[in-house]
């Protein structure tokens, strides 16, 4: 005979089973129509692209309260219609609750399916954190390895100077570290020169210091120069300190217009260029999966425009991608819900400029 408190623990049991699978799963029941138009012999292919469109469709009805909600960016349009685009990856268990033809020709499809609520949501939250660091440039400003010593005080106040015009233009100045490297989208390196030059007038020896500061931008990582803005400014007097900073200054203010313009014009062509990105996966299961992997990565992330396997040594594969963008969009893409649940999941090991070094998790 059972008694009433083993019989109460089971009870416990019981429910815990049930309502913790429950909890765990963030998703939505939703009904859905979608419709295609069919020919005589091709029902199957209509049959497909109707549960397609069925399937979009139930995503766009999850999408709308979240959307709402959140704020109104520029371009959100298009991420919402990528989203829409790899509805696979966020619409499960699908039945076909009912299916009918009309004498015009079209195949109507209703579903009901499991809606990926909380991916479709964090997906969108990513998107828009995204456009918010395209319309923000992000730069760290540095003073260039090299600078004599006794340049640097002054080099680092020209650099202090800068930063506050950057950020009045409405940049996003971040102080350059290894843990701010892979958020910087460009780096402005300071440099800073001095010589003098010592005449004599009717018996009046005369100093006149030129002051020199040069600006290079470059990428993290990266020691290609992608442009350079520079001054040089004359200024007489003995106190070289007081004449380093006076100089600096002036040279700012000579540069400052052509340099933030540069600084709009190149990190708009990073954010949409085509770029070579060298992708290394590690743990990879098989020889097999690792041909798999460049129509995955085209099928699955927007900017990938081609992707070749370039060797396989074991379990790693070295690729080189074509992608319009900067290496963060394609990492962005790459822990999006949709590509995780139909592309495969990884995990960041090491990333330096242009290069991505992943581990395979699946």
């Amino acid at each position: 005979m059972v008694s009433k408190a083993n019989m109460r623990l089971f009870c416990v049991l019981v429910i815990t089973i049930v309502v913790i699978p429950l909890q765990l799963w963030a998703g939505e029941r939703v009904t859905a129509k979608g419709m295609s138009f069919f020919e005589e012999g091709k029902e199957a292919i209509a049959r497909e692209k109707a549960v397609d469109e069925a399937k979009r469709a139930a995503l766009q009805k999850v999408m709308g309260s979240y959307i709402n909600s959140m704020t109104v960016v520029d371009n959100f349009q298009l991420h919402e219609d990528r989203i829409i685009s790899h509805s696979s990856g966020y619409v499960k268990n699908i039945t076909v609750i009912d299916e009918k033809k009309s004498r015009l020709g079209t195949l109507e499809i209703t579903i009901q399916a499991d809606v990926e609520s909380a991916d479709v949501k964090d997906d969108l939250q990513r998107f828009q954190d995204m456009l918010s660091w395209q319309r923000n440039p992000r730069i760290s400003i540095v003073v260039q390895p090299g600078t004599l010593k006794k340049y640097l005080p002054a080099a680092t106040k020209a650099a202090n100077i800068l930063t506050g015009k950057l950020q009045q233009a409405g940049f996003k100045v971040l102080k350059f570290s290894e843990q701010t490297r892979n958020k910087v989208g460009l780096l402005v390196g300071l440099t800073l020169e001095q010589s003098v030059k010592t005449s004599d007038y009717q018996g009046i020896s005369i100093s006149l210091n030129e002051i020199g500061l040069t600006a290079d931008m470059f990428r993290p990582g990266d020691q290609e120069i992608l442009a350079s803005s520079s001054a040089i400014r004359s200024i007489p007097g003995e106190n070289s300190l007081t004449v380093l900073d006076k100089g600096a200054r002036q040279c700012i203010d000579a540069i400052w217009k052509e340099l933030k313009d540069k600084l709009l014009l190149q990190y708009e062509k990073e954010l949409y260029n085509d770029r070579d990105i060298y992708l290394t996966l590690k743990n990879l299961k098989s020889q097999s999966k690792a041909i798999e992997i460049p129509e995955i990565l085209k099928a699955g992330i927007t900017g990938v425009k081609g992707c070749s396997l370039l060797t396989f040594d074991g379990k790693k594969g070295e690729y080189n991608l074509q992608f319009r963008g900067r290496p963060e969009h394609f990492i962005n893409e790459l822990e999006m819900s949709y590509f995780q649940n139909t592309g495969f999941q990884s995990k960041i090991e090491t990333y330096t400029g242009n290069s991505i070094v992943l581990l395979m998790l699946n």
